[in-house]
């Protein structure tokens, strides 16, 4: 667990987010939950308290957060989405 984690629990749990908020086809719901960032962490470098901020992080579970992983455009358009910014139909689409 990273030295993040547990400031970021105490925020999602304060703003009531406790399951996967891409749910993607396939979601696991409040399964297997992980914090997946808005950048790769060498992006995070220099700059390791953004690592814990609510607006760098979504909660997802384990198959959402993979969908997003190697997919730049999908992650900037679900970040847009659920952080602010432009709205994507993207995270309704079946994978």
């Amino acid at each position: 667990m990273g030295k993040e984690t547990p400031k970021l629990k105490r925020i999602y749990l304060e703003k009531g987010i406790t399951s996967c908020e891409l749910q993607f086809a396939g979601c696991w719901g409040d399964n297997a939950l992980g914090f997946a960032h808005r950048h790769k962490r060498s992006w995070y470098r220099g700059q390791d308290h953004l690592l814990a901020e609510f607006d760098q992080t979504i909660l997802a579970c384990t198959p959402c957060h993979e969908k997003i992983e190697f997919d730049k455009k999908l992650t900037e358009e679900c970040f847009d989405k659920l952080r602010g910014g432009s709205c994507s139909s993207q995270m309704e689409t079946e994978f």
